[in-house]
């Protein structure tokens, strides 16, 4: 009876070990795409449809928050209630247009964040573990920081693979752009 309870608990334990490797690998997977520019490695691990569809409806809540709380855009013509919907069509072909590998990597390229990203290693492999937050059974996040402001980046487990779904962004992000 021992045996088989010991048995049984050390199964358990090397499926959670599995469990747990698989998203410290596909988070670093990532790690490495980005960092090598990989655009393979890029698409492996995101979900692009999930993610443009994230930050369009962002972005598409957004406006429609500040064209109700400021009083001069609540009196709008149908003409320009029309052009502030091709607008938003606009930034929505904008999204599926750039938001991809391609766009990623040519944003990266231009950055002058590129610099502080680590090199890839067996130590920043073995650390994913101090920055991954659980947020259930088949999701975790990781708080990308940026002047201070913290981007969290959600990984939703798809089979042995993890891939980014969804980001979050700070609430006054466009605050600034008056």
């Amino acid at each position: 009876m021992f045996k088989k309870v010991k048995y049984f608990l050390t199964l358990i334990l090397i499926l959670v070990i599995f469990y747990v490797f698989t998203a410290i690998y596909s988070f670093h997977q990532l790690h490495r795409g980005i960092f090598y520019n990989d655009k393979k490695l890029i698409d492996k691990y995101i979900e692009w449809e999930s993610v443009r569809n994230n930050v369009k409806n962002y972005i598409n809540i957004k406006i429609l928050n500040k064209t109700q709380s400021e009083e001069k855009l609540k009196n709008l013509s149908d003409v320009e209630i029309l052009l502030s919907g091709f607008a938003g069509k606009f930034i929505e072909i904008a999204i599926d247009t750039y938001l991809n590998s391609d766009g990623i990597i040519l944003l990266l390229e231009k950055s002058q964040k590129k610099n502080e990203i680590p090199k890839p290693s067996f130590i920043t492999f073995i650390g994913c573990p101090l920055i991954m937050h659980n947020n259930g059974i088949n999701s975790f996040y990781i708080n990308y920081e940026i002047e201070g402001k913290k981007y969290p980046i959600y990984f939703l487990r798809n089979g042995i693979k993890w891939k980014i779904i969804k980001i979050e962004f700070p609430k006054k992000l466009f605050e600034k752009m008056k």
